[in-house]
Order: C-alpha cells, then sequence, then structure tokens
C-alpha cells in the first residue's frame, strides 16, 4: 500500500485537528467582530490582543482611541452583550460568559 493510501485512512494528528479548530473558531470570530459597529470592533480588538497579539488595557485603549477609560469599559461592555444577542457560538461561550 503507498504512503499516499495510508495517509489518506489516518485520523488527523491530534495537533493538526487542534489546529482546524482554532481556525474555525478564530473565523466565526471574525465574524462575528464585522457585524458589530467600528468603535466596539476596535476597543474588542485592542482588549482582546486580536491584532497585535498583546491584550491592552484600558487605559491603553482610550490613549490610543482618543476616549475615557470609562467609556472604553462601556463599549467593552455593550460589544459584548451584542454578541450574546447574536446567539451562542460553539467553543466561545466561555469568553462570553459574565
Amino acid at each position: 500500500m503507498s504512503e499516499e493510501r495510508t495517509s489518506a485512512r489516518r485520523p488527523p494528528r491530534s495537533d493538526e485537528a487542534e489546529d482546524a479548530a482554532v481556525r474555525a473558531l478564530r473565523q466565526k470570530l471574525v465574524e462575528v467582530l464585522r457585524r458589530l459597529p467600528d468603535i466596539e470592533r476596535q476597543v474588542l480588538e485592542l482588549r482582546m490582543g486580536l491584532k497585535e497579539g498583546v491584550p491592552v488595557k484600558p487605559g491603553e485603549v482610550a490613549t490610543r482611541l482618543g476616549l475615557t477609560i470609562s467609556e472604553v469599559k462601556k463599549i467593552e461592555s455593550r460589544a459584548f452583550s451584542r454578541i450574546r444577542e447574536v446567539g451562542s457560538i460553539k467553543g466561545l461561550e466561555r469568553f462570553l460568559e459574565r
């Protein structure tokens, strides 16, 4: 039997399956974020480190976006409320619970 045939029958390695799950979850998150108003999306992207890979504190977000810390926290809360309204997204539930 050729290697090509045996590899096609083997289940994916756990790290490959995990990578696929992360990619699928990331795509769902991108779709949800696209539905948010720009300011809410920007705040979440910065706060959660979705663009730069490092979460940013509310004070830094406020400075970057020309807002107050209070406004950043309100916008973040409103964004998560909107996301919860859309419905459960398998894999994101634990991040959305408060």
